[in-house]
């Protein structure tokens, strides 16, 4: 039985090395890309530690990705990802419909200020071009 054991420990630890050479990181310990959660230093420990950096980049203005990156890399902290999130079509807005469930919701909690859903995204294709290689790229949906 121990034989077993360790010949699955040793394809599994055959494919974690793998899998970090394959990404150029010592240790196959991979940051979150999570929004507003990745600040550069962060992503430098991981980095330093032998894994991969990462921010998400979702709400971040292109100059803002570039500074990130620009950070990162004075670090000499090695390779990192940046996570984007492809855009939705804007949604159909109905005011009405909208007013009503903010007069409702105002009973359960604070009221919502006017504007509350005028978000809008930061321009995808300047957050693309803020983002340069070697960079690790993945994009949701």
């Amino acid at each position: 039985m121990m034989a077993v054991e360790e010949t699955v420990m040793h394809h599994a630890l055959r494919r974690a090395d793998a899998f970090a050479a394959r990404l150029g990181i010592k240790v196959p310990i991979l940051l979150a890309p999570m929004a507003g959660a990745c600040p550069p230093s962060l992503a430098i420990a991981v980095a330093k530690a032998g894994g991969l950096g990462a921010c998400g980049v979702l709400l971040m203005q292109p100059p803002e990705v570039a500074e990130w990156v620009a950070e990162f890399r004075k670090a000499g902290a090695g390779p990192f990802q940046l996570n984007a999130w492809c855009p939705d079509p804007p949604p159909v807005r109905n005011a009405a419909a909208e007013a009503r469930v903010s007069e409702f919701l105002a009973g359960w909690g604070p009221p919502i200020p006017p504007g509350f859903a005028d978000v809008t995204p930061p321009d995808f294709s300047a957050q693309c071009q803020a983002m340069s290689s070697p960079a690790r790229r993945s994009f949701h949906r």
